[in-house]
């Protein structure tokens, strides 16, 4: 990722959600100088600049669809209730405190945690009307939680040698669950399937990138989470026979 390209946001929302917030937290730059005015001193002088980035995006999508197949006309009743949820937590904290010293030590601390949490539920109802024609009744519940927590911590103090040192706590959860119920009244001789295709992932990843010169250190931190959501729910009835 390009450093000059690491701020931004974007969020949008419906039963197709996405929101991604793209932000360069902080940059500090520690310039050494010397009281006293010597030259000498002057040169040791080194700048340290810090970027750091968290990018981190949410998805969900979610589609249902009914067919029903059978000798006579049929009617669907179609009850849903769609439950989208997508919460972004991200936490930044830069301390620096130099005095004299020429050498650093920079301690680095991210912590990346995804979750994700999907519930469906689809109940189903085949059966006859008053008319003779069938009834199909569908009651779909999904329910969407998407969460990401991103942490950051940079601790830079005086040193006799320079160092860096990084660690990055990454963990995702991901759970998901479906109910399926279908009931067949009147005596219809009638085959329901329900085909739920979901697909919940998480991903975490993050970086640090060391530039040195002449003039001082260029440090660049990146953390980046993604996690979504994807199901398709299609409900096939298909009534061979239908007693008049």
């Amino acid at each position: 990722m390009d450093p000059d390209e690491r701020n931004g946001s974007d969020a949008a929302g419906d039963q197709e959600d996405l929101e991604e917030n793209d932000e360069v937290v902080e940059d500090i730059e520690a310039d050494r100088d010397d009281d006293a005015g010597s030259e000498d001193d002057a040169e040791d002088a080194r700048d340290l600049d810090i970027d750091s980035n968290q990018d981190s995006g949410t998805s969900d999508d979610v589609d249902l669809g009914v067919t029903v197949i059978g000798p006579r006309p049929a009617s669907v009743e179609l009850d849903t209730e769609i439950d989208q949820n997508g919460e972004l937590d991200q936490n930044a904290d830069i301390t620096a405190e130099t005095g004299d010293s020429r050498d650093r030590d920079i301690e680095i601390d991210g912590q990346q945690r995804p979750e994700v949490d999907q519930r469906i539920d689809v109940d189903v109802e085949v059966g006859e009307g008053d008319n003779g024609n069938i009834v199909v009744e569908v009651d779909a519940e999904v329910e969407d939680d998407v969460e990401i927590e991103s942490d950051l911590d940079i601790d830079v103090d005086d040193d006799d040698e320079d160092s860096l040192d990084t660690e990055f706590d990454q963990d995702s959860e991901i759970d998901e669950n479906s109910d399926v119920d279908v009931e067949i009244r009147d005596d219809l001789d009638a085959d329901v399937g329900v085909d739920i295709d979901s697909l919940v992932a998480a991903a975490v990843r993050g970086a640090v990138d060391r530039e040195e010169d002449d003039e001082g250190t260029e440090l660049y931190v990146d953390l980046d989470e993604e996690a979504g959501i994807g199901a398709e729910v299609d409900v096939i009835v298909v009534v061979s026979d239908v007693d008049a």
